[in-house]
Protein backbone atom coordinates (compact mmCIF):
# COMPACT_ATOMS: atom_id res chain seq x y z
CA UNK A 1 0.00 0.00 0.00
CA UNK A 2 1.10 3.57 -0.86
CA UNK A 3 -0.32 7.19 0.46
CA UNK A 4 0.43 10.42 0.63
CA UNK A 5 -1.07 13.04 2.85
CA UNK A 6 -1.90 16.40 1.54
CA UNK A 7 -3.45 19.75 2.89
CA UNK A 8 -5.34 21.62 1.53
CA UNK A 9 -3.91 24.96 3.04
CA UNK A 10 -0.50 23.85 1.98
CA UNK A 11 -0.85 23.45 -1.47
CA UNK A 12 0.78 25.88 -3.99
CA UNK A 13 -2.84 27.85 -5.33
CA UNK A 14 -4.18 28.15 -1.72
CA UNK A 15 -1.47 29.24 -0.04
CA UNK A 16 -1.12 32.03 -3.28
CA UNK A 17 -4.57 33.05 -2.82
CA UNK A 18 -4.48 33.28 0.77
CA UNK A 19 -1.15 35.41 0.53
CA UNK A 20 -2.65 37.78 -1.78
CA UNK A 21 -6.16 37.99 0.23
CA UNK A 22 -4.34 38.20 3.65
CA UNK A 23 -0.44 39.30 3.39
CA UNK A 24 0.86 38.92 6.90
CA UNK A 25 -2.42 38.57 8.23
CA UNK A 26 -2.49 35.23 6.93
CA UNK A 27 -0.37 33.68 10.29
CA UNK A 28 0.18 30.51 11.32
CA UNK A 29 -3.23 29.19 13.52
CA UNK A 30 -6.97 30.51 13.65
CA UNK A 31 -5.80 32.23 10.14
CA UNK A 32 -8.17 33.94 7.99
CA UNK A 33 -8.15 31.15 5.52
CA UNK A 34 -9.33 28.78 7.69
CA UNK A 35 -12.08 30.97 8.98
CA UNK A 36 -13.06 32.00 5.34
CA UNK A 37 -13.28 27.96 4.17
CA UNK A 38 -15.16 27.04 7.53
CA UNK A 39 -17.75 30.23 6.65
CA UNK A 40 -18.13 29.29 3.30
CA UNK A 41 -18.61 25.86 4.47
CA UNK A 42 -21.09 26.27 7.71
CA UNK A 43 -22.36 29.86 6.69
CA UNK A 44 -24.93 29.07 9.36
CA UNK A 45 -22.19 29.01 12.10
CA UNK A 46 -20.63 32.29 11.03
CA UNK A 47 -20.09 34.39 14.48
CA UNK A 48 -17.78 37.04 15.62
CA UNK A 49 -15.24 36.72 18.68
CA UNK A 50 -13.51 39.62 20.53
CA UNK A 51 -9.46 39.28 19.76
CA UNK A 52 -6.93 40.40 21.80
CA UNK A 53 -5.56 43.82 20.74
CA UNK A 54 -1.95 42.15 20.43
CA UNK A 55 -1.28 39.24 18.11
CA UNK A 56 1.92 37.41 18.42
CA UNK A 57 4.08 34.32 16.31
CA UNK A 58 6.85 35.05 18.06
CA UNK A 59 6.82 32.58 20.91
CA UNK A 60 7.57 28.52 21.18
CA UNK A 61 4.98 26.58 22.36
CA UNK A 62 5.13 24.21 25.41
CA UNK A 63 1.69 22.49 25.50
CA UNK A 64 -1.87 23.36 25.37
CA UNK A 65 -1.92 25.28 28.99
CA UNK A 66 1.62 27.02 27.53
CA UNK A 67 -0.50 27.82 23.91
CA UNK A 68 -3.52 29.13 25.94
CA UNK A 69 -1.67 31.52 28.10
CA UNK A 70 0.25 33.32 25.00
CA UNK A 71 -2.37 32.88 22.30
CA UNK A 72 -5.54 33.23 24.86
CA UNK A 73 -8.31 33.83 21.78
CA UNK A 74 -6.19 30.84 19.93
CA UNK A 75 -4.60 33.42 16.89
CA UNK A 76 -0.98 33.02 15.85
CA UNK A 77 0.04 36.01 13.80
CA UNK A 78 -3.56 35.85 11.90
CA UNK A 79 -6.42 38.54 11.40
CA UNK A 80 -9.25 36.02 11.35
CA UNK A 81 -11.75 39.26 11.37
CA UNK A 82 -10.37 39.36 7.30
CA UNK A 83 -12.43 36.42 6.59
CA UNK A 84 -15.44 36.06 4.07
CA UNK A 85 -17.57 33.39 2.54
CA UNK A 86 -16.69 34.86 -1.09
CA UNK A 87 -13.43 34.09 0.26
CA UNK A 88 -14.02 30.94 1.37
CA UNK A 89 -15.49 29.98 -1.89
CA UNK A 90 -12.22 30.74 -3.57
CA UNK A 91 -10.28 29.17 -1.35
CA UNK A 92 -12.49 26.06 -1.75
CA UNK A 93 -12.50 25.75 -5.39
CA UNK A 94 -8.57 26.16 -5.53
CA UNK A 95 -7.88 23.54 -2.47
CA UNK A 96 -10.86 20.79 -4.67
CA UNK A 97 -8.38 21.98 -7.83
CA UNK A 98 -5.27 21.14 -6.54
CA UNK A 99 -5.86 18.04 -4.52
CA UNK A 100 -8.03 16.29 -6.96
CA UNK A 101 -4.92 17.34 -9.75
CA UNK A 102 -2.49 16.04 -6.70
CA UNK A 103 -4.70 12.43 -6.12
CA UNK A 104 -4.56 12.10 -10.44
CA UNK A 105 -0.59 12.75 -10.00
CA UNK A 106 -0.17 9.91 -7.07
CA UNK A 107 -2.49 7.30 -9.34
CA UNK A 108 -0.55 8.09 -12.53
CA UNK A 109 2.88 7.71 -10.81
CA UNK A 110 1.68 4.62 -9.31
Amino acid sequence: MQCQVHNWYMSIPVYQLARELYGDKEGSHATPSEVALTQYVYPEAIKQAPLSSEVSSQHKIYGAADFRRRYPDGRMGSDPSLATPEHGKQLYERAVGSLSQAYIDFLQAN
